[in-house]
């Protein structure tokens, strides 16, 4: 049986302290403007509002309202990141507040 990169990968990410989460960006995110590189975790495709899928997206792409960005990190990094995606901007759930990337 010849292994397949699908299943590879999973079984990669069950042994690794990093998961992988879909966020979608909220009118009014922290995070709309920002780049993708500013995040402290690694975003593997954009998903726009139109229904399009870019996969492995430039550091310097804009995150925009409804981008569905499919991330991977560790717990705490994503649960920072969906927070700022559903929180209206300001200074303490912005990337840049303070607190070190998101």
């Amino acid at each position: 049986v010849e292994a397949r990169a699908d299943r590879e990968f999973a079984s990669q990410l069950r042994t690794a302290e990093e998961t992988m989460r879909a966020v979608t960006i909220g009118e009014g995110s922290a995070l709309v403007g920002d780049p993708i590189g500013a995040l402290d975790v690694a975003i593997v495709a954009v998903g726009t509002a139109d229904g399009e899928i870019a996969a492995i997206p430039t550091r310097h792409r804009e995150i925009g309202v409804g981008d569905t960005l499919y991330a991977i990190g560790r717990p705490d990094r994503l649960r920072k990141v969906e927070t700022a995606a559903n929180a209206t901007a300001g200074p303490d759930v912005h990337a840049r507040s303070g607190d070190g990337p998101l």
